[in-house]
């Protein structure tokens, strides 16, 4: 394992993504090209939050027998590697996809990584814990900060559309954070505390209140300030991203 720029992890982390790397070799075999694990679990100030984000990388299209075997490896780690193996977020993509611009297409959900250019940007700032494979420079290309831009307005529009409060607050926090420091790589819970010494007080509850239901301590009280704060939250982005 190949960790770089990456807090200490934990027990069970370890064995959460050294699971993840074996369920994905019998998975594919000679297939997995390179695995590229990313996200809240690079980031000290997110302890706690349990998602897994990875890029699988493989030389060719997994057949019904690797996709199969694939779903199947997922729900071992959700069974078995329970908080971390349980939420996963996970991409498959072509090997020649990965050495450009275009957004990769995942090989058996067949949606579009509409953040591309942001997880590049991660990997290659050393967010980004290399299971197998090469460094991620070389394999993948930087981003353009147009490239970054588009990306984190996609972002916030997936965020507006949420259901859940604490998750578009803090992702509206991480895109501005973003355009002010003009720099793509920030975490959501690093953004809410800039987001919390920068933007006017009327804000922080909302943002307070998104961080306690992420850490689960989230109370009523909570739940009502993101409901009267995320549009006016969403409302001060769209006006400093319209300038």
């Amino acid at each position: 394992m190949v960790v770089t720029s990456v807090p200490h992890l934990r027990q069970g982390q370890r064995a959460t993504l050294d699971a993840l790397l074996a369920g994905l070799h019998r998975a594919f075999g000679g297939n997995l090209f390179a695995l590229y694990v990313y996200g809240a679990i690079t980031f000290p100030e997110t302890d706690g939050v349990v998602d897994l984000d990875y890029h699988a990388i493989l030389e060719r299209p997994p057949t019904p027998v690797q996709a199969a075997e694939y779903e199947a490896a997922r729900t071992r780690l959700g069974d078995e590697h329970a908080p971390w193996g349980a939420d996963l977020d996970g991409w498959l993509i072509l090997r020649e996809q990965a050495g450009g611009a275009e957004p990769p297409v995942h090989l058996i959900a067949g949606i579009t990584d509409g953040s591309w250019a942001l997880h590049r940007a991660h990997w290659l700032a050393g967010r980004c814990i290399v299971l197998w494979g090469p460094a991620p420079a070389d394999l993948v290309t930087a981003a353009s900060w147009a490239e970054l831009a588009e990306a984190l307005r996609g972002e916030l529009e997936f965020a507006r559309r949420s259901p859940h409060d604490a998750f578009a607050v803090l992702n509206a926090c991480r895109v501005l954070h973003s355009f002010r420091a003009a720099d793509a790589v920030q975490s959501k819970f690093g953004s809410a505390a800039w987001a919390l010494r920068h933007l006017p007080a009327g804000h922080h509850p909302a943002i307070g209140a998104a961080l306690a239901t992420y850490r689960g301590r989230a109370t009523e009280a909570d739940s009502l300030a993101l409901t009267r704060g995320r549009a006016p939250l969403f409302s001060l982005v769209d006006s400093e991203l319209a300038s």
